[in-house]
């Protein structure tokens, strides 16, 4: 008898970057393990790298939809997150909408919520804080969206806190090997799998040696720097210099 059909959805975490040799396709990825797991008779992956709520419904919901899926996997959010014009609002609306249309009797959608971005945390505690709660108010919208639809939601921080800063790829966006791995095995268990389904999740390869992290920096990290200092980087300093003036006014207000 043949494995369901599993369907993956959302952003480059799902489309697996971090995971080995940044091959982002084919057997890489949360959600590749996932379907391994499950024994799938079928995987697509219908992720695309820089995903937002807003456009998971334009392409990728109709595109699932007709492969008739059994599973559906989704991560969503954090490139919300990175951009200035956050809002959860619009997060929760967008996610809500995808889960009514992909759920149907019969069918597992399954979304993971998103862990807090390492890389913030690398760049001043304002920053940091700032980031820290857009993760927390995105995941508070995924958790809302899905109420109601039968979603089974996978706590994606609990799942990589097990494995400590070895969760994070070089980048601290994205999950590492490991990471991935460790996503997976949470979500195979949440989805009550029989424990023999992590056996199919294959072993994590290497750690890359220090050339090939620096290929990777000067290949993709730079480039990414680069078009976030122009978009993400401005927009996230005028942020924070409106609360810093927010957080001033309200002292002056509060009667000592």
């Amino acid at each position: 008898m043949a494995g369901p059909t599993v369907v993956a959805l959302g952003d480059s975490i799902t489309v697996g970057v971090g995971d080995g040799a940044q091959d982002p396709r084919g057997p890489s990825g949360w959600a590749a393990h996932v379907a391994a797991g499950l024994g799938a008779g079928r995987f697509v992956n219908l992720a695309v790298n820089g995903t937002r709520a807003r456009s998971l419904g334009e392409t990728q919901v109709p595109s699932a939809l007709m492969e008739l899926p059994d599973v559906v996997l989704l991560t969503v959010g954090g490139n919300d997150v990175l951009r200035g014009d956050f809002d959860a609002r619009e997060i929760e609306s967008h996610v809500r909408d995808a889960l009514a249309r992909l759920t149907r009797p019969g069918r597992i959608v399954c979304l993971a919520t998103i862990d807090r971005i390492g890389l913030f945390d690398l760049v001043g505690a304002r920053v940091g804080e700032l980031m820290g709660r857009r993760v927390v108010a995105t995941n508070a919208a995924l958790v809302r969206a899905a109420i109601g639809t039968g979603t089974v939601v996978v706590d994606g921080a609990a799942a990589l806190a097990p494995v400590g800063p070895r969760a994070w790829h070089i980048d601290r966006v994205h999950p590492s090997a490991l990471g991935h791995r460790a996503l997976a095995a949470r979500t195979l268990m949440t989805l009550g799998a029989p424990r023999a389904a992590l056996a199919a999740i294959p072993s994590a390869p290497p750690s890359p040696a220090l050339g090939a992290r620096l290929w990777w920096l000067a290949r993709h990290g730079t480039p990414w720097v680069a078009k976030r200092s122009r978009d993400l980087i401005p927009q996230v300093a005028g942020v924070v210099a409106h609360e810093l003036a927010e957080d001033r006014r309200r002292r002056r207000a509060t009667p000592a």
